[in-house]
């Protein structure tokens, strides 16, 4: 114990003394609690510590270290916010009363479409322009939010086979947030865990199902345990924070270091949403069908859609509720501020397409350039 104790201390005070040296003199730390092959980890991170440490002539070096090795995905804000890591992957979903003005956002299940770039630039949105709680909560975290996207739409991916809601019902899910009262809506038991932690639960029987993106099956490895999925859009939810980044570390960046970070936040977050959320999923069905005996299920849509219809009747009032109780007296407006940017961002992502430098060009014009970075 003395032993493990002195290896926390350590790590603290190393994190505190990286968060308060000189950013143009050290090798900043992104930790990510995904698994290493996870693509975030593999297709993204990567390329972006490249390009930083080339554009700002080596005064800035990222290191990625992937699989939660310093924080996983609950303990990531404490771990930016005291500085044991200077940046990583932040889901509001696992700590809700650290910036609940996002979590009111990330609460809020999009159905009836599964348009990830509409849905992206939405949040995003309201989170850089519309919602100076949110910006407020990061403050008080002492953390900046850099990027961000959504997921597509989730899909059940089961132990056993699941087509309708009454094949769900009594079945334990993985799902949080909005996804859990969703799932309860269903007939479903919602179980609040980590992407990560949904591994062993179903490995061991704790769970029945996850509900989630496609590519997780493959990335988490959830299809080796859960071979039947229902193919049945059932919501989308975000933003993910791709990019929560210590403050301390983030004020001794020059601004020009500053524009380079928040350019290539802007190319993450499309990246992301098209890359992984759109092209990525579609692949891995695709293969995991083909290769690791998956077997998709078509269920009768008009079961589902009864379900979204009672679920939708009390949806935004518990979501208010819910931020209210964590002290966000302007949730409504909130939430009333994304699904109208989403109606307005679904024409324009039609004219995006899949074109991941297009839908860049996009958000850095209309969203990324319009923040100041000095009050960020």
């Amino acid at each position: 114990m003395t032993i493990r104790m002195s290896w926390f201390a350590a790590a603290a005070l190393l994190g505190g003394a990286l968060a308060s040296a000189p950013a143009s003199a050290q090798e900043l730390v992104y930790g990510s609690w995904t698994a290493p092959r996870e693509y975030q980890n593999v297709h993204v991170m990567p390329e972006i510590f490249k390009n930083i440490e080339k554009e700002t002539n080596g005064a800035v070096k990222w290191k990625l270290i992937p699989g939660g090795a310093i924080a996983d995905g609950k303990g990531t804000f404490a771990a930016v916010k005291d500085g044991l890591m200077q940046g990583g992957l932040g889901i509001v979903t696992y700590a809700p009363n650290t910036i609940p003005s996002v979590y009111a956002i990330y609460s809020t299940v999009v159905l009836g479409h599964n348009d990830v770039v509409a849905a992206s630039a939405a949040a995003l949105e309201v989170l850089y322009l519309r919602c100076p709680s949110c910006l407020e909560e990061f403050r008080r975290n002492n953390s900046v939010p850099l990027g961000g996207w959504t997921s597509s739409a989730y899909l059940l991916a089961c132990t056993s086979p699941v087509k309708s809601p009454s094949d769900l019902k009594g079945k334990r899910v993985r799902a949080t947030a909005g996804n859990a009262e969703l799932m309860r809506a269903a007939g479903g038991v919602p179980v609040n865990a980590t992407l990560v932690e949904a591994v062993g639960l179903l490995q061991r029987g704790g769970i029945d199902c996850q509900h989630g993106v496609a590519d997780w099956l493959k990335t988490f490895g959830y299809a080796d345990f859960a071979k039947y999925v229902a193919d049945q859009p059932l919501g989308l939810t975000g933003p993910a924070i791709g990019w929560v980044l210590n403050r301390d570390t983030w004020n001794k960046f020059t601004p020009e270091q500053k524009k380079i970070h928040v350019k290539y936040a802007a190319w993450m977050s499309a990246k992301q949403a098209i890359g992984n959320f759109i092209v990525s999923n579609e692949e891995t069905l695709d293969v995991l069908t083909k290769e690791k005996g998956v077997t998709l299920l078509k269920g009768d849509p008009k079961e589902w859609e009864a379900v979204f219809a009672e679920f939708r009747k009390g949806d935004r009032d518990r979501n208010v509720a819910t931020a209210k109780g964590f002290g966000v007296p302007n949730a409504g407006s909130i939430i009333d501020d994304y699904e109208k940017s989403i109606e307005k961002w679904r024409g324009r992502s039609k004219e995006i397409g899949r074109d991941i430098d297009k839908f860049t060009e996009v958000l850095n014009r209309e969203i990324f350039s319009k923040i100041d970075l000095d009050k960020l």
